[in-house]
């Protein structure tokens, strides 16, 4: 799953990703993502930290207190530095953080495929990201 307020930017990431098999769900807000997360379950999230109604900050603390939620791998993409976010290394959830002016989405998607246990060029059928 992809919490992203930027469209065009969310856009991007959903294409490349489901092009290389990932079938990446989009969330524009932090409502929508919670939502979403306690709907479906990911198995990763991809989360902005500035987003317009909910910090991202909050959203990964919330579901790191749950034993279901916060079973959920997440990762940070953001466009502030992570030395200015020091708290992730503490939050038991968070497992990367990545500033996305240096995203490579290939190589994002090798790395989400490795963690979900994917060869690359198999497809995914049962699970979400």
């Amino acid at each position: 799953m992809l919490i992203e307020d930027d469209v065009k930017l969310a856009d991007l990431y959903v294409l490349q990703l489901r092009r290389d098999g990932i079938p990446l769900e989009h969330a524009h807000d932090g409502a929508e993502a919670d939502a979403f997360v306690r709907d479906r379950v990911p198995a990763l999230i991809l989360v902005d930290l500035k987003l317009p109604d909910i910090d991202g900050r909050e959203l990964v603390e919330r579901w790191a207190d749950d034993p279901v939620y916060g079973a959920i791998p997440i990762w940070i993409l953001s466009n502030s530095m992570p030395e200015e976010n020091l708290w992730w290394h503490s939050a038991p959830n968070v497992q990367r953080y990545f500033l996305k002016s240096k995203v490579v989405l290939a190589r994002l998607s090798l790395e989400i495929r490795a963690t979900l246990g994917l060869p690359y060029g198999e497809r995914l059928s049962q699970r979400s990201a």
